[in-house]
């Protein structure tokens, strides 16, 4: 089976992004300051709103490369059709007997696949979710999960078995996050009550803080309950 799935890396998309913000303003801020165009908060709003397009839309190109997967009885191939900028990485080949787990962490933004190798190895990539039905990456995961299982039942030797990693919602760190997360979303409307600020407070920013820690939370419940689920069924 072939994949053809577009690639992402988070740190090349976050600095893409940062860059054009910081050098937009700063060229902004110059025009302005010299007097090029005229000042004012709804014209820099307006000359703004481009760079911040530009901001988002950039990171498709500097910050994705197409690969092609290869599944089949032996292993897996990762071919790349065309690398990140800058980059010239060569293909993977990884076989069945290789790999001693792996998984699939979901994300708000980037989906991650990860294989911890026998060798000490680690074989990952990352998938930008605004690419979810423009690819093959979903059809991937189900394939390669369908595979690991078809192997796992072909050796009887359980000790060759492919296991199903953890997350990072099913760690200890994970729980941790989520029980502090809980705290800041019981906590924060009781601080605000009780100690109400002066200045106006930033609402969008608080709402997006909210939305990321419920995110994270639900995640934490779901991926703690699957691996309960898979544990029993190893027993």
């Amino acid at each position: 089976m072939k994949y053809r799935i577009k690639q992402s890396s988070p740190w090349l998309y976050i600095a893409t992004l940062l860059s054009v913000i910081f050098i937009g303003m700063a060229i902004l801020i110059f025009l302005t300051v010299n007097h090029i165009i005229p000042k004012g908060p709804l014209f820099f709003i307006l000359c703004f709103a481009p760079i911040m397009g530009l901001a988002f839309y950039l990171p498709r190109y500097t910050a994705t490369a197409d690969i092609e997967i290869h599944i089949d009885n032996v292993g897996l191939k990762r071919i790349w059709l065309r690398q990140f900028i800058f980059h010239n990485k060569i293909d993977d080949e990884i076989q069945w007997n290789e790999i001693m787990d792996y998984v699939f962490q979901p994300d708000r933004q980037f989906y991650q696949f990860k294989m911890h190798l026998k060798d000490g190895r680690k074989f990952k990539f990352y998938h930008n979710t605004d690419h979810d039905g423009k690819d093959d990456f979903q059809k991937f995961q189900s394939d390669f999960s369908e595979r690991v299982e078809l192997h796992n039942n072909v050796d009887k030797d359980k000790k060759n078995d492919i296991r199903l990693g953890k997350t990072i919602y099913e760690t200890g760190w994970g729980l941790l996050l989520a029980i502090f997360g809980v705290t800041i979303i019981i906590g924060l409307p009781i601080l605000l009550f009780l100690f109400p600020v002066k200045k106006n407070a930033n609402y969008a920013m608080l709402a997006f803080s909210y939305i990321g820690a419920i995110y994270f939370i639900i995640q934490v419940y779901v991926h703690r309950k699957r691996r309960k689920e898979y544990e029993n069924s190893l027993k």
